[in-house]
């Protein structure tokens, strides 16, 4: 009986295709977010803005793209002038449409929290407004408006004597601390 034996190696594998032109890498060079691209491609790129392009980290002199040594050259394979401007205007419909559904998103969220802050700050209002739950009950329940009228005043009264109370006892914690 014949033994098999799998031998393991140890490789680097790069991704297919730039996301820059969409092409095959072609002299890669990586973030440092491990994206690769084609090194024609990123300074291409990085002429127009100093990010990575599938990450958006910043690309600076401390954090630079990195040539990767050993790397498929392509020299003998090129893509046509017209085939690199179709791939570049895919990826840009693809960087469009993502940031579109991106934007849309985040329209929604925002849209979602409008309501809510709406919502939380009328339940504020009326929390801290007796005179407005007094009110809203008096539509649903039917009371008549002489007796809402009378606890609103009495409520008032009450509210004033508690502020009078608490400014009563600052003056007399002030004198008790000056003597």
């Amino acid at each position: 009986m014949a033994l098999n034996f799998q031998t393991s190696t140890l490789s680097l594998t790069l991704p297919i295709s730039c996301q820059i032109c969409l092409g095959k890498v072609k002299q890669p060079v990586i973030c440092a977010n491990h994206h690769v691209f084609c090194s024609s491609c990123m300074e291409m790129w990085l002429k127009k803005t100093s990010q990575c392009p599938t990450c958006r980290v910043p690309i600076t002199a401390e954090n630079p793209c990195r040539e990767i040594i050993g790397g498929t050259n392509e020299g003998d394979h090129h893509d046509s002038p017209s085939t690199r401007k179709c791939l570049r205007k895919t990826r840009g419909e693809l960087l469009l449409r993502e940031y579109e559904e991106e934007i849309e998103g985040f329209i929604r969220e925002n849209e979602e929290l409008k309501t809510t802050n709406q919502s939380l700050e009328s339940q504020l209002k009326t929390a801290l407004d007796p005179c407005s739950v007094n009110a809203v009950q008096t539509e649903d329940k039917n009371i008549d408006p002489c007796v809402v009228e009378e606890w609103m005043n009495k409520l008032r009264a009450a509210t004033n004597v508690c502020d009078q109370v608490k400014q009563d006892t600052d003056r007399l914690k002030e004198a008790s601390n000056l003597c």
